[in-house]
């Protein structure tokens, strides 16, 4: 491949991407949805679980999830190591 084709193949590219990106990232935005707007309101039970509970019990089970991951890694290194000294 010569030097102009490369060029023209990063350049083309590059061009395509500048008109081209734009337009999906518009066709993205959803007429007609609600947004909303303002602090959340906790007076509700249904705000209190999806923005308090359900985050919580996610970092709770991510975190003892991740202690078993390493405990089992440190299992298998010990088991590793007993192997490779016998």
């Amino acid at each position: 491949m010569n030097k102009f084709s490369k060029h023209f193949a990063t350049v083309s590219f590059f061009i395509f991407a500048f008109f081209f990106l734009p337009a999906l990232s518009f066709a993205q935005n959803q007429p007609n949805i609600p947004k909303p707007r303002g602090p959340i309101d906790f007076s509700q039970t249904s705000n209190i679980v999806i923005f308090v509970i359900i985050p919580a019990i996610i970092i709770i089970a991510f975190l003892i999830f991740r202690k078993r991951i390493w405990k089992v890694k440190q299992e298998k290194k010990a088991d590793n190591d007993r192997k490779i000294e016998k």
